[in-house]
């Protein structure tokens, strides 16, 4: 089989000799894309198969092309990513006419759903069927016209499909208008793409058009790459922009459905995690990036377990933008500040946990007893990441440094007894660095026991640019920590 594959991808090499990287019109990149398919399809014996192989060939010989040939593979993984979505559906769909062909009585019936996506391409547009209930018989034996009659099912009108094996007939039902396939065409993910939409719809039920965000946003897309070359600097110019231009809504208003959206995240500039790793997921495929959105819980974060979160995956690493996102203490962080960025999975998920898999204890634990957990966690891959220049390792380097054993908590005496603290007097004196001088103002965090570990993460664990003071207010001692104070 190898040298068989060897030998069409010396083929396609042939089709695209270097003297013919010129300018290619769509047809005839779908010829060449044709040739190569079926050429491999005999090699591999199976459709799906065949497209990865070539997303793979694709995606190596990109590591290396020019400019000219990258954007003839570009065009190459549109058709590819393409072919790709057309057998995953027809698969479905075969699959599910199999199972409802059993059924004579069902024949006849005019809306048939034919995918898990609850999907349909009517004239060129994309809808989504959405409902919250449907209806089925027990056993097979009892599907019959009877039965049907005397449960009021309608042909004409009810929708019929297979869930869990069974098949579903479903009276209450809405279809809603997506996307135009042309805006998405070639995308990589289409089909979970399509499957995001749907769920919004689920939730939201507005009957709209948004058609013309999304190809602001697809321009906008490839704009912001258009002069690099490179997977990586894609993705990480992609990253900066909706760290940059993004801000996370923290009041989360009931019924507010805006912000779990992608386009409706790009359109108000105001979104949560799902809207934030959605509208990335989709400025990536526009490039012809995969990424695939995960569900969970980070068990460390102040909401949990009342809410979940989402992150990317990328190849083999992992990205959260919601958390590389700072509150408080910051307003933008500089890339080599990112905690959450292309992080190997065994290190990425020393916090976080995929969708129904959160061990029961971790809900019952406060916040610092859950951050010791994570602590300990990235205290055992420590020696393998060393090394490296991940910034998730910076909590055990601040905790060496302060003298902390993993399962020790940060705590305020152990900070202020390694980088001291000044004195705020009256009229806002304070001795700095052997001299006398008077804060005019200041931005801070107060700090105590409490919260010292959290605000920590939240400022880097970069104590070098920040001071720590302390103040009497009412005879009591507060500590406060400060890098933007003014002096005279």
């Amino acid at each position: 089989m190898r040298g068989k594959l060897l030998v069409a991808i010396f083929i396609f090499f042939m089709i695209l000799s270097p003297k013919s990287f010129g300018e290619y019109t769509t047809a005839q990149i779908n010829q060449i894309y044709e040739k190569l398919y079926t050429k491999i399809l005999v090699s591999v014996g199976n459709g799906i198969k065949t497209t990865e192989k070539i997303g793979e060939f694709l995606d190596k010989k990109s590591e290396t092309a020019d400019k000219n040939l990258l954007k003839i593979l570009n065009d190459l993984k549109k058709e590819n990513n393409e072919k790709y979505f057309s057998l995953k559906m027809e698969s479905e769909k075969s699959k599910i006419e199999k199972q409802l062909g059993k059924f004579k009585v069902l024949d006849n019936f005019k809306n048939k759903l034919l995918n898990d996506s609850r999907i349909v391409n009517e004239n060129g547009v994309w809808y989504g069927y959405v409902y919250d209930n449907y209806n089925y018989f027990g056993k097979d034996s009892e599907l019959n016209q009877a039965n049907l009659d005397y449960n009021k099912v309608d042909k004409e009108s009810d929708l019929v499909g297979i869930k869990d094996g069974n098949v579903i007939f479903v009276k209450d039902y809405k279809k809603y208008r997506l996307i135009a396939d042309g805006i998405i065409y070639g995308i990589p993910g289409k089909k979970e793409f399509l499957e995001t939409l749907v769920n919004i719809k689920h939730f939201d039920k507005k009957e709209e058009n948004l058609d013309k965000d999304f190809i602001i946003l697809r321009a906008l897309s490839k704009r912001l790459t258009e002069k690099s070359q490179k997977k990586e600097e894609i993705i990480k110019i992609l990253y900066n922009y909706i760290l940059e231009n993004l801000k996370y809504d923290e009041e989360l208003k009931e019924g507010n459905y805006n912000i779990f959206s992608g386009i409706k995240t790009f359109k108000d500039k105001v979104g949560v995690c799902q809207g934030y790793v959605e509208l990335l997921t989709l400025m990536l495929a526009f490039n012809n990036i995969k990424a695939e959105i995960i569900k969970g819980d980070v068990v460390n974060s102040r909401d949990f377990p009342k809410i979940g979160h989402a992150w990317i995956k990328i190849d083999n690493f992992y990205y959260d933008p919601t958390f590389d996102d700072p509150l408080g203490a910051k307003t933008t962080k500089k890339f080599e500040d990112y905690y959450y960025y292309k992080i190997p999975r065994d290190i990425f998920y020393t916090n976080r946990f995929d969708l129904g898999k959160t061990p029961e204890f971790l809900k019952k634990l406060t916040l610092e007893q859950r951050q010791t957990y994570v602590d300990q966690n990235i205290y055992s891959l420590y020696n393998k990441y060393k090394d490296s220049n991940l910034n998730i390792l910076n909590v055990v380097k601040f905790k060496k440094l302060l003298g902390l054993s993993a399962k020790e908590e940060i705590n305020l005496n152990s900070v202020i007894k390694k980088f001291g603290f000044s004195e705020i007097g009256e009229n806002g004196k304070v001795e700095i660095n052997g001299k006398t001088r008077y804060i005019e103002k200041m931005n801070y965090f107060e700090i105590n026991d409490k919260n010292i570990s959290s605000v920590m993460h939240q400022i880097n664990f970069k104590m070098e640019d920040y001071k720590i003071f302390k103040i009497k207010e009412n005879s009591k001692e507060k500590y406060l920590i400060s890098n933007d104070y003014k002096l005279r």
